[in-house]
């Protein structure tokens, strides 16, 4: 399966691209990357992806339209989308602190996809793939990793031993290891 023309790792975003980037990062969780793809076109189709086209919308509106694509919790997530249809941070120069603390629904690993792919900057996004990894990894090698910080620094040394770029090794344990590869 190929990424998503929204999901460019290292790509050239527009201004609204970041606003429709940050919808697919919102959307991001707890679903299959096919699921979060074609929930994203829904959204498109219905002028959703982008903080001006939310902000004509009805919760509810956002709802059916998830609801219609068979996402998962989509009265959660459509809140989610429609607070940041109101949200005025800025997304060219939001740091990673800044992004968790506030848009609802982005955590850690959500706010390094984000910066990873719009931005380049060298964050792990540590899905429930790579921190399997991670885990089997540290465990070889006798290290206790508590923190998403420290299972980041770890992942970033694992791929320097193996001369990969961290977004390198990230998306080979992606591509190797998501549902929809099996």
């Amino acid at each position: 399966m190929t990424l998503h023309q929204i999901d460019k790792p290292n790509g050239k975003y527009t201004l609204k691209e970041l606003d429709e980037f940050m919808v697919f990062c919102i959307l991001d969780t707890a679903c299959t990357y096919k699921m979060v793809c074609n929930t994203f076109d829904e959204l498109r189709r219905n002028n959703m992806t982008t903080r001006r086209g939310i902000r004509g919308k009805t919760l509810g509106q956002i709802r059916a339209r998830l609801q219609f694509a068979g996402y998962r919790f989509p009265i959660q997530h459509a809140k989610r989308i429609k607070a940041f249809g109101d949200n005025p941070i800025n997304l060219k120069t939001a740091n990673r602190t800044e992004l968790v603390k506030n848009i609802n629904g982005i955590g850690l690993k959500l706010a390094s996809f984000f910066l990873r792919n719009t931005r380049g900057e060298d964050h792990a996004v540590l899905d429930v793939h790579t921190l399997r990894y991670v885990d089997k990894m540290a465990k070889k090698s006798n290290v206790l990793l508590k923190t998403y910080f420290e299972k980041e620094s770890f992942f970033k040394k694992l791929a320097e031993k193996q001369g990969k770029t961290t977004m390198e090794l990230d998306l080979e344990i992606w591509q190797k290891m998501r549902v929809d590869n099996k």
